[in-house]
């Protein structure tokens, strides 16, 4: 049975995220945008039996449910077959509840073999890199971008605020990830809390973005922010939906690294090249961090690999002190 499913939503990004989604669980559905230009994505609706319209309550408002004329709208037809919101009374989607109120049983399961087995949805990972911005920002880009394949992906940047991304989302002023630090404490916080403090970047994470001055992740300490990491491995344990963490370490000691990344699914450890050094340090580190993991596992990376075996410079002891943090 084909039919037609229209998204009224402005973000593209997350108009593409419910099409992947609702695509999978209704591959019959022509699932369309009515915002596009072109016909090519427009057009297919022609051939459904009946149509389905969905919408974004904050975008529209209560008059869309309601059948007023909205200028964004090319029919007012479009408005009057029971069109259903896509979010839910927290402000989130979830497309388990859009399947309900279809009312049409999925045609196809989501296919969940590719994710962590811990969880049985999504999956925490840790990124501790010593490089600069732009390799680390490059390197998120080159390889965690699969993250993105899930209702809600979250970043957050246990970092000083120097070395913040210029892209966080919430703004570097704005400080979310210093609220968010020192309200996790809470015994009234809830892992779903987290997402209050959280805009999305132009990667399609959602992120609470930098803290409010220089050292206030360091200067909260290990204990907290290995708290917050606890609350994320509650969210990615969500049976109901699929969520996808990943937090970004640097600068902190050695000895509280095993510590704060314990109970995570994967932790890769990024240098910016392999000689002796690096291999050294990252044997070391990565050995302490194996030996913490409940479950996960711990890697050694590199932006560099050396195209001949070189030996050791004389310089090179005083070229780093050790991994204690990150490079800026």
């Amino acid at each position: 049975m084909a039919f037609s499913i229209k998204i009224y939503e402005k973000d593209k990004y997350m108009y593409s995220l419910m099409k992947a989604r609702l695509g999978a669980l209704y591959p019959e559905a022509y699932i369309t945008d009515p915002y596009l230009g072109n016909g090519s994505d427009t057009d297919g609706d022609m051939f459904g039996e009946f149509t389905k319209i969905l919408y974004n309550p904050e975008q529209f408002g209560k008059e869309f449910s309601q059948g007023s004329v909205l200028d964004e709208m090319q029919s007012l037809k479009e408005c009057l077959d029971n069109p259903i919101p896509t979010t839910g009374p927290d402000g989130l989607i979830d497309c388990r509840n859009i399947c309900s109120a279809l009312g049409i049983k999925p045609t196809r399961s989501r296919d969940t073999s590719g994710d962590s087995k811990v969880s049985g949805k999504g999956r925490l990972e840790v990124l501790i890199p010593f490089v600069y911005i732009t390799d680390r920002e490059n390197y998120i880009r080159n390889n965690y971008s699969g993250m993105a394949d899930a209702d809600l992906s979250l970043r957050l940047d246990f970092t000083s605020r120097y070395r913040a991304p210029e892209d966080d989302g919430a703004g570097i002023l704005a400080g979310n990830m210093t609220g968010l630090l020192e309200d996790c404490v809470s015994k009234r916080f809830e892992p779903d809390d987290i997402l209050k403090y959280c805009s999305r970047n132009s990667m399609g994470f959602l992120t609470p973005g930098a803290v409010k001055n220089e050292d206030d992740v360091y200067d909260l300490g290990s204990t907290r922010c290995r708290l917050l990491l606890d609350k994320c491995r509650d969210l990615v344990s969500d049976n109901t939906r699929k969520i996808n963490v990943l937090a970004i370490a640097e600068g902190f000691r050695n000895s509280e690294i095993p510590m704060l990344v314990s109970g995570c699914d994967k932790v890769t450890v990024l240098f910016s090249g392999k000689d002796f050094n690096e291999e050294a340090a990252a044997a070391n580190l990565i050995s302490a961090i194996n030996r913490s993991l409940t479950h996960g596992v711990a890697v050694a990376d590199y932006l560099k690999y050396p195209t001949a075996v070189k030996s050791k410079p004389a310089s090179a002891a005083g070229k780093t002190t050790g991994i204690t943090g990150a490079a800026v």
